[in-house]
């Protein structure tokens, strides 16, 4: 059995990076999630504040490995799915927004330090982009969702930035203290 679902794994894979490398790579949509996400990263960068490059960039991390963690069960799980992707070895990079949810959040733990105002603000910002952005994903066809919802988006957006301040913030008090 084993052997079977290795077999068919390899066969996915080269079926997939034949798919990018000559339906995908440099189309419009390849271009539009590469532009998309170097836009924000260079936000991030403009506007960091560069006295607390240390945390800020503790806050990206963890975002990014979290966002990369659950685009990765949403699509092993068959909740949804990217048919066009920036690098498709590369399953961090699978997601239209890769960069773009981590610069959120991390510009969200920059500028709203209280709870209240950072609960508020990605509130506000993942509304807009699970009842805004996400459909025009959904329409342009970036973001094909199956067993899932602009409402599970907006759920997990908003508990995955808790969880990334809950995180940075303990972090970096610990290491004040030691």
């Amino acid at each position: 059995m084993f052997k079977m679902v290795q077999d068919l794994n390899e066969r996915a894979s080269r079926l997939e990076l034949e798919y990018w490398l000559n339906e995908d790579l440099f189309s419009p949509h390849w271009w539009f999630i590469t532009i998309l996400n170097l836009l924000f990263v260079l936000l991030l960068l403009v506007l960091i504040d560069r006295c607390r490059l240390t945390q800020m960039s503790l806050a990206f991390l963890i975002s990014f490995i979290l966002v990369g963690i659950v685009d990765e069960l949403g699509y092993f799980y068959g909740l949804w799915t990217y048919p066009h992707q920036f690098i498709t070895v590369l399953r961090s990079f699978n997601a239209v927004d890769f960069a773009v949810i981590p610069v959120m959040i991390t510009l969200s733990y920059q500028f709203f330090r209280k709870w209240k105002n950072y609960l508020i603000a990605n509130a506000a910002v993942f509304l807009f982009v699970s009842y805004i952005m996400i459909p025009l994903f959904v329409h342009y066809r970036l973001y094909i969702l199956y067993k899932w919802n602009y409402t599970y988006s907006f759920l997990s957006l908003f508990v995955l930035s808790i969880v990334v301040k809950a995180c940075s913030d303990w972090i970096c008090r610990r290491a004040k203290n030691h």
